[in-house]
């Protein structure tokens, strides 16, 4: 394996990047109204749990996933960090233990900032088409312009 990434923000990156792995499968058919309002704290639970009954990276995430009913993950970053050395992955689980409210907070606040981002690409793209479909009701010719309307 390569050079060891041990800094802060690798780890903290890494940790981060499973979390949100696991976060972004599951299956949100199956989460009812009355559990979704409480899912950010019972991922956040559960992930602690999972991070705190293994010492394996690998293990931590097949009991996430299981414990989040997520079937099959679908995001490669975890793949990758499963390729690095033990003692990165062994920082990441130490990491996810002490500091999974923090992990867990900046992920829903990244999580909220991208909905908004997602919402004002959209309505930029209304606009968009808006003002296209207006473009089209006037053209141009050599006696000037016509308004379609």
């Amino acid at each position: 394996m390569g050079k060891s990434n041990l800094t802060r923000k690798n780890i903290e990156s890494m940790a981060e990047a499973t979390l949100y792995g696991v976060w972004a499968c599951i299956d949100w058919d199956k989460v009812d109204a009355r559990r979704a309002f409480g899912i950010w704290d019972e991922f956040a639970s559960k992930a602690k749990a999972a991070a705190m009954t293994t010492n394996s990276y690998e293990k931590f995430v097949e009991k996430l996933t299981r414990k989040m009913g997520v079937r099959s993950l679908r995001y490669r970053e975890i793949k990758d960090i499963h390729m690095h050395p033990d003692e990165e992955k062994q920082a990441v689980l130490k990491m996810v233990r002490e500091e999974t409210l923090q992990l867990v907070l900046k992920m829903r606040l990244n999580n909220e900032a991208r909905k908004e981002m997602e919402k004002s690409l959209r309505e930029q793209d209304e606009q968009q088409k808006e003002l296209e479909e207006r473009n089209r009701q006037v053209t141009f010719d050599t006696k000037g312009a016509k308004i379609d309307e």
